[in-house]
């Protein structure tokens, strides 16, 4: 039985004209949801973003919400937008204590501590960093944060650099070729944080086999640095054909991340992106290894040329995850 934390709330947060991240994300969803056993359960309402985000921050969304106007060039408000990210952060919360998936929107991992983070043009559609907001609360230790979104959680990055009890694991088209444009092996983590920061590169095109090769290294690190809590930023945008990226993974590379996960006792997960197929295939796959199904997928093969190129950074994600971990 799967939980999945979800409250009709987080289809308030809407755009006046078409957008890609809009209200439409969460029936794609809750198709995919509805085809397996789960149990639903209600988020709860926070009252203190100020753990996560500056308070300049959290001003600035709730005046922008209340005027619906626009954050950013990518980032819209409405009237809603406010509470809703709010709940988002209670998601999160709620699928922590639970073991659960949060359900939830407007997205959060690009979000840092004062917006725009790390040299980010924008916000990139999201408010509020749900996923940061349950190990903030709880001041939790020994948490490994896996996020597969195909574009660099910079905002959760930002939040955790310098903490070394907090394992932030980043699997992300390369950032010279998507938004936000940073997220490179060198990104390692502040002083007394170095190497607990992680950035593994995938290239355009590149497809399951690539990602297969990253999981053996993902669960070297996890041996290593042996987490109390995985939490995942769930984004399904790098599935094949989901419109917003040039990756090309399937329900395979999906359920494989879920799986990660069942080594630990607590464990929870948040979504980020995934605007079309990959909101349908892509999370009931990650849903099945999450809740530890035994389902087989077929594997999809990069090209050799692709191939090469991931090998190229590969070698060199390598030669500096070598001076902190046993891969």
């Amino acid at each position: 039985m799967i939980t999945i934390v979800y409250d009709d709330i987080y289809k308030y947060h809407a755009p006046k004209k078409y957008h890609v991240e809009n209200p439409s994300r969460i029936d794609k969803a809750l198709s995919a949801i509805n085809q397996l056993e789960v149990k639903f359960e209600k988020p709860v309402k926070v009252d203190d973003p100020q753990i996560v985000h500056s308070e300049d921050y959290i001003k600035l969304v709730e005046k922008h919400s209340k005027l619906e106007e626009n954050l950013d060039a990518d980032t819209y408000t409405n009237k809603y937008t406010y509470e809703s990210a709010l709940y988002a952060m209670g998601g999160a919360l709620k699928a922590f204590e639970t073991n659960g998936f949060a359900l939830v929107r407007p997205p959060g991992h690009h979000a840092g501590v004062n917006g725009r983070a790390l040299g980010a043009p924008t916000l990139g559609f999201c408010i509020f960093n749900s996923v940061a907001y349950p190990i903030k609360r709880y001041k939790l230790k020994r948490v490994a944060i896996i996020d597969f979104d195909v574009h660099y959680g910079n905002g959760t990055q930002e939040i955790f650099y310098d903490d070394p009890d907090i394992l932030h694991i980043d699997l992300h088209q390369d950032p010279r070729t998507i938004y936000p444009g940073t997220g490179f092996a060198d990104m390692i983590g502040g002083k007394d944080a170095e190497g607990t920061k992680i950035n593994l590169l995938i290239p355009p095109l590149g497809s399951d086999d690539l990602y297969e090769e990253l999981i053996p290294i993902i669960q070297a690190i996890l041996d290593d640095f042996k987490p109390v809590v995985v939490a995942y930023s769930a984004g399904f945008d790098s599935y094949v054909g989901d419109g917003l990226a040039s990756v090309n993974a399937t329900e395979y590379t999906f359920y494989n991340f879920g799986r990660i996960s069942n080594k630990f006792t607590r464990k929870y997960a948040v979504l980020e992106g995934g605007y079309d197929k990959g909101l349908v295939k892509g999370l009931k796959a990650f849903l099945e290894g999450f809740a530890n199904l035994k389902i087989e997928y077929k594997k999809n093969k990069s090209s050799d040329a692709v191939k090469s190129r991931f090998m190229n950074y590969l070698s060199e994600e390598k030669n500096i995850l070598r001076n902190y971990w046993s891969i």
